[in-house]
Order: structure tokens, then sequence, then C-alpha cells
């Protein structure tokens, strides 16, 4: 039998806490047998209180866990890169207790803003993991060793397993089930609890928005000149020209601020735009590249398709 650990930060997601406990009771129902127990762990109190406000008891505090075989860390809402650096600080006291348990345990599983909470530790810099895909500028300015990839919905290094936000937790747990139980109760726990299979890539929900979250404002300027400007050509030169810096330093201050390219962000924002103009109107998909700034539709629909999985038309058809 397997003890698992979660452990619950102030501000957790309470579906994320619910959310793994119904996979591992639902496992050992199916199977027949107590594969799994857990309980609940405080950070600083012996409770939590969720982003919703609910407050829940926790068996123990973490200070005072030892000796678990699988460490399971729920992420909290996500309020900022300011408030989750404020957020790691507090886990700075216990990084060495954290390193320890994460050492010992048999099975380390991070979610969402939690993988920064053991990325403190420095347990976490020989591995290689994924996080949500809105934080890659936060790990690159504050964890810079970490080698982090946000394009995986979850990731396996080892005996570590992390993944992005809410809903990647279900497959992440199927899939911990699967590596720990076998590949039948995984498949029989999906059908149970009508688990979808994801796509492995999170590309398909990143939104442009979430990269407008910092205090640059002449870089908030810029991105804004971008999004109103999407048919124009918008390359490196004129970007640079528009803000009064070198191409050196435009690139720098995106993959600071941003944790993209110029290039990754002017994509990014065109393919939004043709997502929003397919919903609201009848342009044909024509003048919908030509909209963005895509001459060739033959390029355009492959670029679409491989950000969201699916043709322009075979999105529009969603909305018909």
């Amino acid at each position: 039998m397997y003890q698992v650990a979660i452990i619950c930060p102030d501000n957790a997601l309470a579906t994320g806490i619910t959310g793994v406990i119904d996979i591992l009771n639902v496992a050992n129902t199916i199977s027949k047998k107590r594969l799994f127990s857990w309980y609940l762990v405080g950070v600083h109190d012996k409770q939590v209180t969720t982003s919703q406000g609910l407050v829940l008891p926790c068996d123990k505090k973490l200070a005072d866990l030892d000796n678990i075989d699988v460490m399971l860390w729920i992420g909290s809402q996500f309020q900022g890169h300011q408030k989750l650096w404020r957020d790691c600080q507090t886990y700075a006291p216990l990084k060495q207790h954290i390193n320890h348990l994460a050492q010992r345990s048999e099975h380390v599983i991070a979610t969402c803003t939690s993988v920064s909470y053991l990325a403190v530790s420095g347990f976490l810099d020989g591995y290689q993991v994924t996080s949500s895909w809105w934080l890659k500028s936060f790990y690159q300015r504050y964890f810079p060793q970490l080698k982090v990839s946000q394009e995986k919905i979850y990731l396996q290094d080892g005996k570590v397993l992390t993944s992005g936000a809410a809903q990647s937790y279900f497959s992440m747990m199927v899939h911990f089930i699967g590596r720990t139980c076998g590949a039948d109760l995984a498949e029989e726990l999906s059908s149970w609890l009508a688990i979808p299979k994801l796509s492995l890539s999170q590309n398909s929900y990143m939104h442009i928005g979430a990269f407008e979250l910092h205090q640059d404002e002449r870089l908030l300027s810029l991105q804004n000149h971008i999004k109103a400007n999407l048919s124009e050509a918008l390359t490196l030169d004129s970007l640079a020209e528009h803000l009064s810096v070198s191409e050196r330093t435009l690139i720098r201050r995106f993959q600071k601020q941003i944790g993209l390219s110029p290039s990754q962000y002017v994509r990014l924002a065109r393919l939004e735009k043709a997502k929003q103009l397919l919903r609201t109107t009848r342009m044909n998909v024509n003048e919908v590249a030509w909209q963005v700034g895509y001459q060739d539709l033959g390029s355009f629909n492959r670029v679409f398709k491989e950000q969201y999985g699916r043709t322009l038309a075979e999105y529009r058809q969603q909305f018909s």
C-alpha cells in the first residue's frame, strides 16, 4: 500500500485536493484492495484555507511529516508573479526538511504553482519538470537553474512527476496509477471517471492576456501595438525601432518579462485573433488569414493546427 501525503498550501484549489483523493479512492474501489491511503498536510498549520475560502482540517503539519511513500503537492491559485514569489519565500525555512522528505520518498508529485514551492528546496534542480504554461517567465527569472518545459501537460522524470494547472491533475494521476498499479487499472479508472485523454501539449490552452501580467509599461505598450497591427509585417527590426532599443535588447526584454521571443508572441497574438474572428464573424478563412498578417493560407492552416490541433475550418465548425 502506498501512503500519500497530500500537501496543501494556503489558497490551494479545492478541486485539486478533492480530485486527487477521488482518484485514489476510486482506484481502491475498482481494485478491491487498499492500494492507497492518504492524509492532508498543512504547510504552517493543521488546516488549509482554499482559494474559495473553504477551511479544511489537516492531519499533520509539513514540519511534522516523515517517512512517506508519495509526496503530492497541490497547486495554489495564481495571483501574479510577485505574490507567487513571496509565497515561495515562506518555504525557505523548511527547505532542508522538504529536500530530505523528497529524497526519501518513492514518488514526488507537484502540480501547477506548487512546482515552485518544491523548487525552493533545491530538490528539483536535477530533474526535468513542467508547470503551467503562463509561468515560463517566472521560472526563468526566479529559478533559472531549473529545466522547465511548459509545453507538457504532465512530465515524468525518474521518480518526479509534475503537471500544469487544474484539469491536468486528472491526466497526471491516471498516469501515476498506471505506473504504480498497472495500465489495466489506469484504463478502467479513466472509464469510471470519464477522464478524457488530453493532448500532451499545453499549447492549445495558451492565451495572450496571461503574458501581460508584468510591470514593464513600455513593453505593455509594444504588446498593445502588436495586437492593434496584426496585418502588418511586425518584423523584429520594426518592433525594436518602436521600442527604441536594439534587437538584442528587445529579445532579452521579451524573454525576461514574457518568457517568449518577440516572434513567438506575434505568432500567438495572430492565432488568438484568428480564433476570435472565426468565432464572431462570417469572414472566410482567407480573409481571416489576411486580417492577422498571413498571405499564405496553407502555411497559416499548418501553424493553426500545430497550436490548437485543428484546422481553421474545423475550429469554426464548432460555432456553426
